[in-house]
């Protein structure tokens, strides 16, 4: 069970001012590209996928991507991310070499 903490946003605040609707963070939870959290009758989700939620927000409500797009460009924004983290951890390991 969750704890209510500084770690949670209540969903209804965050797209309030982002003003985006609650229906399509749900749509984002379905997809498994964010978490949504009730406690105690309320909706949050964690601050650590706020950046995630706002750029797709926009990437869905200014250029109209939908919901397939948005989960392939979160995928290959992932997968660009931890090919990043590889090649800093090989560039580590070469200059030990050296």
């Amino acid at each position: 069970m969750y704890n209510l903490s500084e770690e949670h946003v209540s969903l209804e605040q965050f797209c309030r001012s982002c003003n985006i609707e609650t229906t399509f963070v749900y749509s984002l939870a379905e997809q498994d590209l964010c978490e949504i959290i009730i406690i105690e009758e309320k909706t949050y989700v964690l601050q650590e996928d706020l950046p995630l939620l706002e750029r797709l927000s926009r990437l869905h409500y200014d250029m109209e991507i939908n919901m397939e797009g948005l989960y392939a460009i979160a995928h290959l924004q992932e997968k660009i991310e931890s090919l990043k983290e590889e090649v800093r951890s090989l560039s580590r390991k070469l200059d030990r070499h050296q």
